[in-house]
């Protein structure tokens, strides 16, 4: 019952306060000049976690190759049907902590609003899906940081229960002792008991010896 209420109450939150996040068409230097791109903008999201799920993204589409000079990433050659058909284009892609910009060369040129507002309008659906996924993969993690810190909770729980149990077993263990020991009390009275009278009978004994002892020779 309360695994069940906290993942609802994790799904109510993440339902309740989305990530921000969108797409701008933007001009911004790059490898090769000053280009027309798509950045979309992910609060909180690092660099790390972009360029993996940036990866993952794109993979269908072409193996990513760095451009170290230019602190860049590129696919070569990538058919996005959406985008450009079946005509393939060469992908330019920056990442930062918040935000990744990529850029959508179709040989002819790069594509933007102005000189084809079709193929720009899906480069920025194309775009607004990654940030989504980003937004997924932020989540998706959260909720397993969420899901380990439960099951150290439950972990405890347990283990409180089992001491619970353990603590009940030292109780009936001591009372148990505690029977025992009054039992043998009891028995330690008795024998006390009996030993006195050994005690008595045996002095009598050697109080016998004694006189028989003493009376050695006497008789003459």
């Amino acid at each position: 019952m309360f695994k069940f209420s906290l993942m609802v109450f994790l799904i109510s939150y993440m339902v309740q306060v989305p990530l921000l996040s969108q797409v701008d068409e933007i001009s911004k230097s790059m490898s090769l000049g000053v280009q027309n791109g798509f950045r979309a903008s992910i609060p909180s999201a690092s660099s790390k976690l972009i360029n993996s799920v940036w990866k993952k993204y794109t993979k269908e589409y072409g193996k990513i190759k760095k451009n170290k000079k230019a602190s860049e990433d590129y696919i070569e050659n990538a058919v996005i049907s959406s985008i450009n058909g079946n005509n393939p284009m060469d992908i330019y892609s920056s990442i930062e902590d918040g935000f990744v910009t990529a850029f959508f060369d179709m040989k002819s040129g790069f594509i933007s609003s102005k000189t084809s507002a079709a193929a720009a309008s899906e480069a920025v659906k194309f775009m607004q899906e990654f940030a989504y996924e980003v937004q997924r993969e932020m989540i998706r993690q959260e909720l397993e940081d969420e899901m380990d810190q439960l099951k150290k909770y439950e972990k405890n729980l347990e283990k409180l229960k089992k001491d619970h149990v353990g603590y009940h077993k030292d109780i009936e263990d001591a009372k148990e002792r505690i029977r025992k020991a009054e039992a043998n009390i009891v028995t330690n009275e008795k024998d006390q008991v009996s030993a006195g009278v050994d005690i008595g009978t045996q002095k009598q004994k050697v109080e016998t010896v004694q006189t028989r002892l003493s009376n050695v020779g006497k008789s003459r």
